[in-house]
């Protein structure tokens, strides 16, 4: 397979590394060069537009887009479309809100391109243990991409799960499902630093991995972020630029989720209440997905 893939971030760049690795021919186009410059060197082939991606494609032809949701990849779609021809497939790998994979797929319908969104999961690991991936779109033409999702995921790792916004749809669940689980874990570790007799927060941690019903990959990186040297100098301020998507998520279904919004209201608090949980959740976040800590203040 050849594929066009727009945006090298963290994630985009690791994804067509695997995919490389995976005899998928890449075209790759990201706004600074010196991605595209270097993902060149791996064997992707290099665009410096566009419109030069979608010239080094085949006559059938997929486009990847790997962009921060929002106006990034509106824009990117509209000037993806008139270059396209019917039946083409355009790939919506953004975190967004499930309504705008369908605003995407009613657009592309009126040039005859199939649309997908596909959420995905894995962070900076995902090169080495591969992608989760949620699958939205038309059933019937999920066969023509299913070999890229067999290349970025382990085994079992990826699903189709019904027509545009299905994809982003469950990736916002699994997001919220991630916010909670690590509430609970930051309180955890909140918890043992309080106890009358001094607790070592990692081994206590450590121990709950092996047997526990707790155990976890996020278990793991928590023991992992504990024992970094720099925990102690870590803020506690937890950036996220998911929020407002699964919240609104949540609105759109009338789904009562009490734990998310604890979750919620904790990252967005500024006070010094719940210091050690919160810098637990932001150094936990480094460990898997790569995302920026403040130094304490």
């Amino acid at each position: 397979m050849k594929i066009g893939f727009i945006g090298l971030g963290r994630m985009g760049y690791s994804m067509c590394e695997r995919m490389l690795l995976h005899n998928i021919e890449i075209v790759a186009y990201n706004r600074t060069e010196e991605k595209t410059e270097e993902l060149s060197k791996k064997g992707a082939i290099k665009a410096t537009s566009i419109k030069e991606l979608v010239k080094k494609l085949p006559s059938r032809k997929i486009v990847w887009i790997m962009l921060p949701a929002g106006k990034v990849t509106d824009d990117t779609i509209k000037e993806l479309l008139p270059l396209l021809k019917k039946d083409d497939i355009i790939i919506d790998g953004a975190n967004d809100f499930y309504e705008n994979a369908e605003r995407h797929n009613t657009l592309c319908n009126k040039y005859g391109i199939n649309f997908f969104d596909i959420g995905v999961s894995g962070g900076i690991w995902g090169l080495k243990n591969g992608y989760t991936l949620m699958v939205g779109g038309k059933k019937e033409i999920f066969k023509d991409i299913e070999p890229l999702c067999k290349a970025l995921a382990p085994k079992k790792g990826y699903n189709y799960f019904g027509p545009a916004g299905s994809g982003h749809f469950v990736k916002s669940v699994h997001n919220i499902v991630e916010y909670v689980y690590l509430q609970g874990l930051a309180e955890g570790v909140e918890l043992l630093s309080k106890f009358k007799h001094p607790i070592q927060l990692d081994k206590a941690t450590e121990t709950w991995e092996e047997a526990s019903v707790v155990r976890s990959w996020l278990l793991e990186l928590t023991t992992q972020a504990l024992r970094r040297k720099d925990f102690s100098q870590i803020g506690t301020a937890i950036g996220s630029v998911t929020i407002e998507e699964l919240q609104a998520t949540k609105n759109a279904v009338h789904a009562y989720s009490p734990a998310f919004d604890v979750a919620v209201k904790i990252r967005q608090d500024k006070s010094k209440n719940f210091e050690l949980g919160k810098r637990t959740i932001a150094a936990v976040r480094n460990e898997f997905g790569g995302h920026a800590v403040e130094k304490k203040k």
